[in-house]
């Protein structure tokens, strides 16, 4: 009975001491609403990182001081400074959360009401998939390739592409470095999902493809954005990445062409990156879906470098135009690749056996891909070409397929300018908020003809003369 009674006086003690602690986040609560009453009259920035460090730094001292776990005083240090951001941001104006889809689905409207609408808003190309790719997919129908196959994509599939890809990069990846995904999407997801945990911190390169902070946040894991502008041509700065690496950090995403800017960065600055994560023992999760659509050099790819530790991610898409095929890859270690595939076999089972028929016989079409590429390249021209027409600063892309300039007016809101010209002008883009701390922007996507391209942008001239004083 004494022992009964001792053990309910422990337990009684830990709420005791549990109570005192949620107590004690209320009062870190107050202290940081009155953190952000003083820096708005200082004009101070919301997040100070210099700060925060010293911060986690004298945390994980005193966690080795009591003998616990420094990764676990690590996630809940990130987790408080996540709402620590989020009650200061409370009272700030608050930020309208739109997406590209937002626009898509109000531009779908316009059309059944019979409206004519420029589509420049969704990254998806216009050009279809191959007819060979079409073709091999519906035989692979009529042959009954429609059971369940391996969670990590059919065998001959991974061999296949890791032969694809071992010849164009000059290395060496096997079959059981690749698993194939529903779509470039699921494969980011998996990504994160195998390589972070709550409370983790992951550095993001804006502006960027929303997926990553929105994945990253659903895994409550916390983004920490390194911006870039276009007057420096929007290259990152390595020192400031470097800046940014605390503790909790992870990983590190690079998305090379870039999805919005088509940036494609250089091959002295990618392995100043590549440097920075293997000394500080992060992940680096490439997401190079837009390689093959690049307007000069090749960029560079992570599988060309034996020593970093990274995740490649792909999909069939936008080479091959298969978008509504949904098929993603993900290359990595064999141990990422089990992890993954028991994830994908637990959530979708595996991709549609006869899909990967087709993808099989997309991998023997690189004229396919070439030519495409050279489309992209044509309609970026004309996009930039009639960009230069109106009050626009844009970097001419090196890659991808889209372009990201900046409207030279004042104060203005991309979202309210995106949904304006939508009504007025039946123009669809996607707002530069979309991609990071970019209101002035807006993304234009190169999935439409050349001469949607040109009609788009010089309606968004007319509206701007209309409209706006600039």
């Amino acid at each position: 009975m004494a022992k009964a009674e001792e053990l309910q006086g422990l337990r009684d003690e830990v709420e005791q001491v549990s109570l005192e602690i949620v107590r004690l986040l209320g009062k870190r609560m107050e202290l940081v609403a009155r953190i952000a009453e003083a820096k708005k009259k200082l004009g101070e920035p919301l997040v100070d990182f210099e700060v925060e460090r010293r911060v986690r730094s004298r945390l994980s001292d005193e966690a080795r001081k009591l003998g616990i776990s420094e990764e676990l005083v690590n996630k809940i240090t990130t987790l408080m400074l996540q709402e620590s951001v989020k009650l200061q941001e409370a009272g700030e104006k608050p930020k309208r959360q739109v997406s590209h889809f937002d626009i898509f689905r109000r531009a779908r409207e316009l059309e059944a009401e019979g409206k004519r609408v420029v589509r420049l808003e969704v990254g998806e190309p216009d050009l279809g998939a191959p007819g060979e790719v079409a073709g091999a997919t519906a035989e692979a129908v009529k042959q009954g390739r429609s059971r369940y196959s391996d969670a990590k994509g059919i065998a001959e599939l991974r061999k296949k592409l890791a032969e694809y890809l071992s010849n164009k990069y000059n290395t060496e990846v096997k079959a059981e470095n690749l698993i194939l995904t529903p779509g470039g999407r699921f494969a980011i997801y998996l990504t994160m999902r195998t390589t972070l945990n709550m409370g983790d911190e992951i550095i993001i390169i804006d502006p960027s493809w929303p997926m990553y902070k929105n994945c990253a946040e659903f895994l409550g894991v916390r983004p920490v954005v390194v911006n870039t502008s276009v007057e420096n041509g929007w290259l990152p700065n390595a020192d400031e990445v470097a800046e940014k690496i605390t503790q909790a950090t992870r990983a590190i995403v690079l998305n090379y062409p870039c999805n919005p800017t088509g940036k494609v960065i250089d091959r002295r600055t990618f392995r100043k990156l590549l440097d920075i994560a293997r000394e500080n023992n992060l992940y680096v999760i490439s997401d190079e879906v837009y390689a093959d659509y690049s307007f000069s050099e090749y960029p560079p790819s992570v599988l060309e470098y034996d020593d970093a530790n990274f995740i490649r991610v792909s999909s069939f898409s936008k080479s091959w135009g298969m978008t509504g095929y949904r098929v993603g890859y993900v290359t990595a270690s064999r141990e990422l690749v089990e992890k993954m595939a028991k994830i994908n076999g637990m959530l979708i089972t595996c991709v549609p056996e006869f899909i990967q028929y087709g993808c099989l016989k997309a991998l023997e079409l690189e004229e396919t891909v070439r030519r495409y590429a050279e489309i992209m390249k044509k309609r970026m021209e004309a996009a930039v070409n009639t960009l230069s027409k109106i009050p626009a600063t844009v970097h001419k892309p090196e890659g991808g397929m889209y372009v990201f300039p900046r409207i030279n007016v004042d104060g203005l809101d991309s979202i309210d300018f995106a949904f304006d010209l939508l009504e007025k002008k039946h123009v669809a883009l996607a707002p530069g908020t979309v991609f990071g701390d970019y209101s002035n922007y807006i993304r234009i996507s190169l999935g439409a003809s050349e001469e949607d391209i040109r009609r788009g942008i010089e309606l968004i001239g007319e509206y701007l003369q209309e409209n706006v004083k600039t």
